[in-house]
């Protein structure tokens, strides 16, 4: 009797044995080999589920994520994932992930590099592309079973390797993302008779459509909807709500809705917009669970270094503001020197309220310095002469509108000439005649002398009134420089006479500068916008911050996607830049590849030091 009942135990386990091995081989073939991976803070890091989004950040950005599935069973997944990624240059992205999967017998380790390239559209749209290509090892541990040595496993092995490879394309428009990714390129059988299992190349198995958008209440609160929708003709399709909100940019919380999935509630924090930490906690299907009891999941994000200059998109979840930390100081800044104008500007209009011949041109298209303030004497001459046989110039400005130099000439004392170029809308130079004599002349605290270019205005109605404009004097050389390149304003080429004697001894003109090969040497101040240590050709040296911004916009359409705009406090001056390095001889190489682009001929270098 006993000797039956040990010969059908025997019988029994054995037959588990087979059970289980066969529930060992589906379960994993269809979780490891057919459905990826799921993760409840993807946004964090989408990198995760789609290699198009490798260099997101803009920063180099390291992740890891720790993932203990259905705590209350043993042998349950519990999933460590770790990854890289960085923006290159040119638009392109690298990356690399490294993951370990271990559910119960079944353990699975791999690795992949991934590539990714960035299409600027224009400044507000882009798409990226990306692929994947990696390896990895199953193993199976057959000695956890009671008879390891039965017959029923001899022809399994216990380690096996096998392929990986995902692809995925990404479309950005300002705070709206959308992305499609196949995140399974290959598919294979984890438990296998041979030491690297056989591929079957199925990129459709499997389909991940994401989309999301940051909404900014106000520049403290934001909210982010995310939505997920992944296919399997291995597994029923599901689909994923998420919603978070941005506290201060400095803790969020959240929750996500996951088809036969249930609640999960989303929690973290961001320090210095640089490193985050996120929490989930995945309650599961109510039906099962109490048995299978909750997920628990934390992943920490950190930005390495500064951002790359060289990033044209960025959209990082560490960085959740409306406007990164360099968009914030330039915002200050443009604040800041619209007060300053509005207070000029106020000053000059009470002393010269009573003067009929202190109106000037009312027009957003002229680029006029503001009005300087109202204690600098001004005097009327008579030897300004605008001869109408100069040829007209004309040029279009930052704005895309068509305007018309109007040249006059005056003698000085050594035989030189003193020569203003005044700018007028195209469209109302029709209408303004220069008058002969009687224009007004100022000399500016630095030195610089402006003239008040008389005109005579004809209205529709037929009635004339004056008005004055008032430009820069310059330098027959600089007046010859504007005439061969009219779209570079007088800023382009104005002497330089300002600027921080401790940063820097070297005040050339920037005429000088666009002639030499040696570069200008300047040490780092602290502007808002200061230029950091480096190298850099300068296409362009303006004054005021949106005149810069403007010629950047136009080089960016004309192709020059690593235009930047910055501020140098040696020179005083904001610099549009089309190159930097930190190696100085490719610097000047590539100062003399731009010299031969006629929109980039008086480029030169200048060299930042701490």
């Amino acid at each position: 009797m006993k000797r039956t009942i040990s010969y059908k135990m025997v019988c029994a386990k054995k037959i588990f044995q087979f059970f289980l091995i066969g529930i060992l081989v589906f379960s994993s073939y269809r979780i490891s080999a057919q459905q990826p991976q799921v993760y409840n803070q993807f946004f964090m890091n989408p990198y995760m589920y789609n290699p198009a989004y490798a260099g997101v950040e803009g920063h180099a950005a390291f992740f890891v994520m720790y993932r203990d599935q259905w705590t209350n069973v043993e042998g349950a997944p519990q999933i460590s994932h770790a990854s890289f990624h960085v923006p290159l240059e040119g638009g392109i992205g690298l990356g690399g992930a490294a993951f370990n999967i271990s559910q119960g017998l079944l353990t699975t380790s791999a690795a992949k590099a991934s590539a990714s390239y960035l299409l600027n559209i224009d400044r507000t749209h882009f798409l990226r592309f990306g692929m994947s290509l990696g390896a990895g090892i199953n193993s199976v541990n057959i000695t956890e079973f009671d008879s390891p040595g039965d017959p029923a496993f001899n022809n399994f092995l216990d380690q096996s390797s096998f392929f990986i490879g995902d692809v995925g394309v990404a479309y950005h428009f300002g705070h709206f993302n959308v992305g499609v990714a196949l995140p399974n390129l290959f598919s294979y059988n984890p438990i296998t008779q041979k030491e690297v299992a056989d591929i079957k190349f199925s990129p459709t198995d499997n389909v991940l459509f994401k989309m999301n958008y940051r909404g900014h209440v106000s520049d403290d609160f934001a909210f982010e909807p995310h939505i997920i929708y992944r296919y399997s003709n291995v597994i029923p399709h599901q689909f994923e709500a998420i919603m978070i909100a941005h506290l201060y940019h400095i803790v969020w919380v959240g929750t996500s809705y996951r088809q036969d999935a249930g609640i999960i509630g989303l929690a973290g924090a961001k320090i210095k917009e640089k490193f985050a930490v996120g929490f989930a906690y995945e309650l599961g299907n109510s039906n099962i669970s109490s048995q299978l009891g909750p997920t628990l999941e934390i992943n920490i994000g950190y930005h390495l270094g500064t951002k790359k200059d060289h990033a044209e998109h960025v959209s990082s979840f560490i960085k959740s503001h409306r406007l990164s930390a360099e968009e914030r100081a330039r915002k200050a800044e443009l604040e800041r020197q619209k007060q300053l104008a509005a207070l000029q500007e106020s000053r000059a209009s009470e002393t010269q309220q009573n003067d009929e011949d202190a109106l000037s041109i009312a027009t957003p298209t002229v680029l006029d310095d503001p009005e300087p303030e109202a204690d600098i004497p001004t005097e009327q001459v008579d030897d300004w002469d605008h001869q109408e046989e100069h040829e007209e110039i004309t040029r279009v400005n930052q704005f895309g509108e068509e305007e018309r130099g109007i040249r006059l000439e005056k003698p000085t004392e050594d035989g030189e000439k003193n020569v203003v170029i005044s700018w007028v809308p195209a469209a109302e130079a029709s209408n303004l005649v220069v008058a002969d004599d009687g224009h007004l002349e100022r000399t500016l605290p630095d030195g610089s002398k402006e003239v008040g270019i008389k005109y005579e205005k004809i209205n529709d109605d037929g009635t004339v009134e004056n008005v004055i404009k008032w430009d820069k004097a310059i330098t027959e050389s600089q007046a010859s420089t504007i005439v061969e390149n009219p779209e570079l304003t007088e800023e382009h080429h104005e002497e330089v006479a300002k600027g921080d004697p401790e940063l820097t001894q070297d005040f050339r003109t920037h005429e000088e500068l666009s002639e030499s090969n040696e570069p200008v040497v300047t040490k780092r101040g602290n502007h808002l916008l200061e230029l950091p240590a480096g190298n850099y050709v300068i296409g362009g040296a303006f004054n005021e911050f949106e005149n810069a911004q403007g010629y950047s916009d136009r080089l960016f359409q004309m192709g020059f996607h690593d235009t930047l705009v910055g501020f140098n406090s040696g020179r005083g001056y904001y610099y549009v830049v089309v190159y930097k390095s930190g190696n100085l001889r490719q610097t000047r190489n590539k100062r003399d590849e731009f010299k031969n682009i006629p929109e980039l001929s008086k480029a030169w270098v200048l060299q930042v030091t701490e």
